[in-house]
Formats: C-alpha cells, structure tokens, sequence
C-alpha cells in the first residue's frame, strides 16, 4: 500500500497520481503506489484444484437436493 512520508498517511493505489506522486502535497511515494493499477496489475494465481473439488461437490449435492425437493412436491 503507497505511504506517503510527508503527509504520513496511506494512500489507496487510485488516488496516487499516475506519476505516483501524493495528490495533497505532490511529492514521490513509495514505489508500491504502482500496485493494482491495471497497466501493472499481475495476473491472478490459478484457482487451486482442492477448490474446485469442493465447489463441484456442492454443485452436485445442490442439484441432489433440488431433485429431491421436486420429487417431495410432486408426490
């Protein structure tokens, strides 16, 4: 997060000017102004896989429990 010394305070990566100056007193800030700005932005890690394991097996037990709640209606 992009501190400022002068002003000592934090500052979010938006309002740090795109020459990564303090918009309130207009000196440098840390060279971690530039993190999360779309033109520096990293890419994503990939979704682990345990995680898609789970979100799968509540996928499949959601759809079980749908089909069982249609069954109990129509009986």
């Amino acid at each position: 997060m992009p501190w400022c010394t002068d002003c000592d305070r934090f500052l979010s990566p938006s309002t740090v000017s795109e020459d990564g100056s303090c918009p309130a007193c207009g000196r440098q800030v840390d060279d971690s102004a530039a993190v999360g700005r779309k033109d520096d932005a990293e890419a994503l890690p990939p979704v682990p896989w345990h995680l898609k394991v789970l979100a799968s097996g509540v996928v499949a037990y959601l759809g079980w429990r749908v089909v069982q709640g249609i069954v109990w209606l129509i009986d």
